[in-house]
C-alpha cells in the first residue's frame, strides 16, 4: 500500500534529536517513518507498528530509528499528531481553497470519496478508528478530525441557504455517506447521484 502524494511536513513539536544526544545522525526524515508507519497501521494494526518491521520497511537499522525518536511510545504520540495535522487541516484547507459557487462546492463534496488520496486514506483511517477503540491518543484526533470536517460541510450547507438545524443534519448525512462510499466496494456512480439529489435539494 503506498500513500498518495502529502502535503509539507507539519510542524511538530520534540521531533527534532535532543541537542548533545549521542548515537548516528538520523538519514531519514521523521516524515518518512510516519508514511512508513502509516502504512504498515494500514496493513496490520497497531501492534504490527513495532519499530523492528519499520526498520527492516526501510531497510535500516533500529539504531536510526533511536537516533531520531527517543522510543516507541513518544513516536505513536508524533505519528498520532502527524496524522491529525495531515487530516484535519490538509482536506478540508484543500476544498475550502477550491474556487466554485456555493452550489459547486457542496456537490463537491460528493466525489471526495472518489479521488486516490480519499481511498487510500480510508484504510488508514479505519485503522486509526480501530486503534482508537483501545488508545485515547487517536480517539482524541479522530474527534478533532470528525468536529472539523462536520463544521466545514455545515459551513457549505449554509452558504447553499439551509437553515442551521437542516445543515447540521445534512452535514451528519453527507459525511456518513462519503465515508460508507469510500470504504465499501463496488461501482455506485448511479446511486451516488441520487444521494447528492437528494441530499442536496431544497
Amino acid at each position: 500500500m503506498t500513500l498518495p502524494p502529502l502535503p509539507p511536513q507539519p510542524d511538530i513539536a520534540g521531533l527534532a534529536p535532543a541537542a548533545g544526544k549521542r548515537g548516528p545522525k538520523p538519514k531519514i526524515s521523521a516524515e518518512s517513518w510516519f508514511i512508513a508507519a502509516l502504512e504498515q497501521l494500514a496493513i496490520g494494526g497497531v501492534e504490527s507498528v513495532r519499530i523492528d518491521l519499520l526498520a527492516e520497511r526501510m531497510g535500516v537499522t533500529k539504531g536510526t530509528f533511536y537516533a531520531r525518536f527517543d522510543n516507541r511510545e513518544i513516536f505513536l504520540d508524533a505519528l498520532v499528531e502527524y496524522w491529525r495535522q495531515r487530516t484535519s487541516i490538509g482536506l478540508v484547507a484543500e476544498l475550502g481553497a477550491m474556487d466554485g459557487s456555493p452550489g459547486d462546492r457542496l456537490l463537491r463534496l460528493f466525489t471526495i470519496s472518489q479521488t486516490d488520496r480519499a481511498r487510500t486514506g480510508a484504510w488508514v483511517e479505519i485503522a486509526m478508528r480501530t486503534w482508537a477503540l483501545t488508545d485515547p491518543r487517536p480517539a482524541a484526533a479522530l474527534a478533532e478530525i470528525d468536529r472539523h470536517r462536520l463544521t466545514y460541510f455545515e459551513s457549505v450547507l449554509r452558504a447553499n441557504g439551509f437553515a442551521q438545524d437542516q445543515a447540521r443534519a445534512r452535514a451528519f448525512l453527507i459525511y456518513t455517506f462519503v465515508i460508507g462510499d469510500t470504504v465499501l466496494s463496488g461501482d455506485r456512480a448511479t446511486m451516488r447521484d441520487m444521494c447528492s439529489a437528494i441530499l442536496s435539494a431544497p
